[in-house]
């Protein structure tokens, strides 16, 4: 318990860490410019921080904080304000961007060791990292991708397109569509209000909790882990499962056979109400799941 504690603490800390040392350090650039309705906005970044959230104004303010070799040039070029860094003289070294744009306003991140995290934007976001999480919250549509990193996604509307190769991948209070996969990470999916989602993974747990809506589509597919769904008993869904090498449980009053019948690999179907959503179920070297919401979770989590 003790050493539980110690070790929230010490995440808490380096969380808080990054955000406190941005905001105490003054920035070298501040640079506002104006931007018309359909202006999209691009940031290249080769290390360092970029934090973007809304705001009301019809302009990106752009501050920055790096070292005295770089310049950061803020243009528009057509419909495209364009954010990056030079230097006449050796490398840029980091650079932490602090930026504020429309929340109307299309956004294009790429990085290659970079921490980034959009906040309330409802234009289509494009993020990608090679070493760095990405964080995105209150978020309309967006793409993410990172090869050493997690990403975590706290709210959107719109269609989520995420991908990690090291890392794990959250998703929380979505309700568009969601097609998430990672090769070596968990895939948590909660408080899920989605009526499409797709998800795939390697070497790691799936866990989805939320509601499954009428007519929805849904697959979870698993190489060497645990998938587990946790849905209201009074969904309406069918199940399709099959598992190679693992069990199949419910603790859901569905129809079909007993699963200690089920020959392994052998597609088979269970109905829960009037079995509106597909739910297709495939695990190759893990169990497969079905609980109510607040069940306990996995044996390995425990």
């Amino acid at each position: 318990m003790i050493h539980g504690f110690i070790a929230l603490a010490l995440s808490t800390l380096l969380a808080q860490a990054p955000a406190d040392a941005r905001q105490n350090r003054t920035p070298q650039t501040d640079h506002t410019v104006p931007a018309a309705r359909g202006t999209r906005l691009a940031i290249e970044n080769k290390a360092g921080e970029i934090v973007i959230h809304a705001w009301e104004k019809d302009a990106v303010r752009v501050q920055a904080r790096h070292s005295s070799r770089a310049k950061i040039n803020v243009r528009t070029d057509a419909n495209v304000i364009n954010v990056d860094a030079v230097t006449d003289r050796g490398p840029t070294g980091s650079i932490d961007y602090d930026i504020s744009a429309p929340a109307w306003m299309p956004i294009k991140v790429e990085g290659q060791y970079d921490y980034i995290s959009v906040e309330g934007v409802q234009g289509e976001i494009s993020v990608e990292t090679v070493r760095g999480d990405i964080v995105l919250k209150n978020v309309g549509s967006a793409i993410a991708k990172s090869i050493e990193g997690a990403i975590e996604v706290d709210g959107a509307r719109g269609k989520l397109t995420l991908s990690s190769v090291n890392e794990e991948i959250k998703v929380t209070g979505a309700t568009g569509e969601v097609v998430a996969d990672t090769t070596n990470g968990e895939v948590t999916l909660t408080r899920m209000e989605a009526s499409a989602v797709e998800v795939a993974t390697v070497n790691g747990d799936v866990v989805f909790e939320g509601r499954l809506a009428d007519r929805g589509h849904y697959s979870f597919t698993n190489h060497d882990g645990d998938i587990e769904l946790l849905v209201p008993e009074n969904s309406n869904a069918t199940f399709n499962v099959r598992a190679y090498s693992g069990e199949f449980s419910t603790a859901l009053p569905v129809k079909g056979p007993d699963a200690s019948q089920v020959r392994r690999g052998r597609r088979v179907s269970y109905t829960l109400g009037n079995g509106s959503a597909e739910v297709e179920l495939e695990s190759f070297g893990g169990d497969i799941k079905l609980r109510r919401p607040g069940a306990a979770r996995t044996r390995r989590d425990q």
